[in-house]
């Protein structure tokens, strides 16, 4: 008697599916998280013991092919068949009732065809998941597609053809993520830290090459997403474990110097040949000449991954990337600019160092707004300037980076000066220095800032340099003693000359007591005043400090 309860139970389950069968079903993960949103897997067999064919956004429509159990339905969708948790899977009807009309639902995820780095032009979207396929359309770099599902190595995606949505398979290396998550940064927490690129996301995977710290990766799709993170530097693509994505620096519409390295620089030795595959001569790219500037990204034993430096330092979506051997590399020299940064840290000086270390010696100091040459971007928080013959290091959460063609320039410019004699501009901050350009009295000069005794000065109409040009800069440095210029431009630093003295929270000595500063702190002069001035301790507290117990640097 059991039995036949059981077989007229099953019936009956099968009869209430039919009336659906052939009918289109939508995928409904129901997520919450919108940064890795859920997929729906579909699997060989109507189980959760069932491989895993495919993974499906919310809105992947589906052709309902009959429910196999009270779990699993038998679905089909871009020619592949599996089967699709039943209860992920509704109806038009209950799509619309759920989320009403016009709710993006079906929307699926927004990708990118993205081929930098891929020795291609464009990509073949295609009717089936292998090369030989029929060819739907030809997507060239930048369409935008919707991806539906994601089928290793395949990405099932959405294309408007002629107007019309076509749906097809393209390679999921050549699909990138969009807005903010589009492209990261590798930065970890020092800088001689690697971060390894596998070829799987389990424990079991290959490493593939160390990525070093400065490279900019491309953000693409894959099965554990969220976990491990998938990423493509150049041409070649990979798994970051998870134990190291907190290397990614996402860097969205953030300037490029908001994350502190930058790839090392290097050049050919000699002629040298950049190959598209790892240990594979026979697939020879290009052909570098001597002196070549290549930006190293990754590393794998005796050879280098590499971008050939074009569009500016951590460019991604320019130049021609490859491997070549190390030993064809030498540093490439700093002689020369590779880009302008502007002193940006509110209304502070800017500290030049004597090397890329926070307790380096000091040689001086910019005025806020003032912009100097970069020379090198390096491994560390900081970059190289020139000032003429003067070489330095400020740090890069301090500037901005001039770069692109209308950068975002800080309003804030440098204090103006009048020469009250006849001057010449030196190459560095001494009687010594090779002269330049004679500037006559009572001119109009832009006090970039203080070494020592010493200005740096541009004469010029405007503050702003021009580019990686150095032949109309027009800078020099002259002795402060020459300049008419007002004290906020020479009071750029000091320390206190007796100890715990108290920084207070207004101009009087009424004002709150809010810190002390000691003797062997360096203070920033943010207003410079004949009674009181404003100063920043090296905690970064700021307050008014009686000026008479100041010592300028």
């Amino acid at each position: 008697m059991k039995k036949m309860i059981c077989v007229l139970l099953a019936v009956l389950f099968l009869l209430c599916t039919a009336s659906a069968l052939g009918d289109s079903l939508f995928v409904d993960n129901r997520e919450t998280d919108k940064v890795y949103p859920e997929r729906l897997n579909l699997r060989s067999e109507p189980s959760k013991n069932g491989a895993i064919l495919g993974l499906y956004y919310t809105g992947a429509e589906v052709a309902n092919l009959g429910a196999e159990n009270e779990e699993y339905t038998k679905v089909e969708i871009g020619g592949v068949t599996g089967y699709m948790a039943t209860e992920y899977l509704i109806t038009l009807e209950e799509a619309v009732a759920r989320y009403g009309e016009g709710s993006g639902f079906g929307d699926y995820r927004a990708a990118e065809i993205d081929l930098s780095g891929l020795w291609m032009k464009e990509v073949s979207l295609l009717a089936a998941r292998e090369d030989g396929a029929q060819t739907l359309a030809s997507l060239a770099n930048g369409t935008p597609v919707a991806l539906v599902g994601v089928l290793d190595p395949w990405a099932y995606v959405c294309a408007e053809i002629d107007g019309a949505k076509t749906y097809g398979y393209v390679p999921l290396d050549v699909l990138t993520d969009v807005g903010a998550l589009k492209v990261c940064i590798v930065a970890g927490s020092r800088a001689d830290t690697q971060t390894i690129l596998y070829d799987a996301p389990n424990s079991k995977a290959k490493e593939i090459m160390r990525i070093k710290n400065g490279t900019a990766c491309f953000n693409l799709f894959g099965r554990k997403e969220g976990e491990w993170r998938r990423v493509r530097v150049g041409g070649i693509s990979g798994w970051i474990k998870y134990t190291q994505t907190d290397n990614l620096v996402e860097i969205g519409g953030q300037p490029r110097n908001t994350v502190p390295y930058y790839p090392l620089l290097m050049q050919t030795k000699k002629e040298a040949m950049l190959y598209s595959a790892f240990d594979d001569n026979a697939l020879s790219h290009m052909q570098l000449a001597k002196g070549v500037k290549v930006e190293v990204l990754a590393e794998r034993e005796d050879d280098v991954y590499v971008r050939t430096f074009e569009g500016g330092a951590g460019a991604y979506d320019c130049g021609d990337y490859g491997y070549m051997k190390l030993a064809d590399l030498s540093l490439a020299p700093a002689g020369e600019s590779v880009g302008v940064a502007q002193a940006d840290n509110d209304d502070l000086p800017v500290i030049v160092l004597k090397a890329s270390e926070a307790d380096a010696e000091m040689i001086g100091a910019l005025c806020g707004g003032a912009q100097v040459r970069i020379v090198e971007y390096t491994q560390t928080d900081y970059v190289q300037i020139a000032m003429n013959g003067v070489r330095g290091y400020i740090p890069k959460n301090e500037i901005r980076i001039l770069s692109g063609e209308n950068p975002e320039i800080s309003d804030r410019i440098p204090q103006r000066a009048i020469t009250m004699e006849e001057v010449t501009l030196l190459d560095e901050p001494s009687a010594k220095g090779k002269k330049g350009e004679t500037v006559p009295v009572s001119s109009r000069v832009y006090v970039l800032g203080k070494f020592g005794e010493w200005a740096f000065v541009r004469y010029a109409g405007d503050p702003n340099l021009r580019g990686t040009d150095t032949g109309e800069d027009h800078t020099g440095f002259v002795k402060l003693a020459a300049l008419n210029v007002p004290a906020s431009s020479t009071h750029l630093t000091a320390f206190v000359k007796t100890d715990k003295v108290n920084l207070r929270s207004e101009d009087s000595t009424s004002g709150e007591i809010i810190g002390r500063a000691r003797t062997d702190e360096r203070l920033r002069v943010a207003d410079y005043g004949s009674e009181w001035s404003v100063v920043v301790t090296p905690d970064n507290v700021r307050g008014y400090i009686k000026t008479e117990y100041l010592e300028f640097e």
